[in-house]
């Protein structure tokens, strides 16, 4: 079967080869036949080395071939791709992107390249991303960094991603139902705490006004014995005895 679709494959691009042709061709030479086999095996095979030397020994001996031209091209730009996503793996990203933008220029027909650039763009900002969500303190603060990081990563929300962002949330919500409960302690706390302090200041008021009123009882009270002298201090000397004359 394999040799069938190699061989229908070799048929296929020396027919490409010499497709617009106006003279008669003559039968390629085995060795580009072999050739062109293997070129399209290695194709196959994702051997992309190998296929793209033999595909430039192809164009040599077939330069009007585009579809041998087109092939190459493509084993190229894989090459190119599977380098980037080397550098990316390696948290190489600047070097990643000068990667794409060259591959944009070189294979203008290649959507991989314009269309991952953006990708691949974001991920520059991803370590900053991901460092803020174990150092949010609060609810609050993880809500933030996990808005950011979706927001910051939104093309490259992987299924793997959305769970990890899915189980962050969660975690949120359980620190913020106790951050509510701490809240509502202290406010209840407060409550209390307002409560005996109102207690206390109306003790306080009380105690002050019996002191108050018990200081003018006891004022009035010794206003009233002297003025009936009850006070031994207060009360006349007795008068001398008359003596007797002799």
């Amino acid at each position: 079967m394999k040799k069938v679709f190699f061989y229908n494959m070799v048929c296929f691009a020396i027919a490409a080869a010499l497709c617009g042709c106006s003279e008669p061709h003559r039968t390629p030479p085995l060795e580009q036949m072999e050739l062109t086999a293997r070129f399209f095996r290695n194709v196959q095979a994702n051997r992309s080395e190998q296929a793209i030397r033999q595909g430039k020994k192809l164009q040599m001996l077939m330069p009007d071939s585009s579809y041998i031209s087109s092939l190459v091209a493509l084993q190229e730009a894989n090459d190119t791709i599977a380098l980037v996503q080397e550098k990316i793996e390696r948290g190489q990203i600047n070097d990643a992107l000068a990667l794409i933008r060259e591959g944009r220029r070189k294979y203008s027909g290649n959507r991989t390249f314009s269309q991952g650039y953006p990708k691949v763009f974001q991920l520059r900002n991803a370590e900053k991303l991901f460092r803020a969500l174990p150092r949010a303190k609060n609810s609050s603060s993880m809500r933030g960094a996990r808005i950011a990081l979706r927001s910051g990563l939104s093309l490259n929300l992987t299924p793997e991603l959305e769970k990890y962002l899915s189980d962050y949330e969660l975690r949120g919500a359980a620190l913020a139902a106790r951050e509510k409960a701490r809240v509502m302690a202290a406010e209840r706390a407060a409550r209390e705490a307002a409560l005996k302090a109102k207690v206390d200041e109306k003790k306080r008021q009380a105690n002050e006004a019996r002191f108050v009123r018990e200081t003018a009882e006891k004022t009035a009270e010794g206003e009233r014995l002297r003025r009936e002298n009850r006070f031994p201090e207060q009360q006349k000397a007795p008068a001398p005895s008359p003596k007797s004359k002799n």
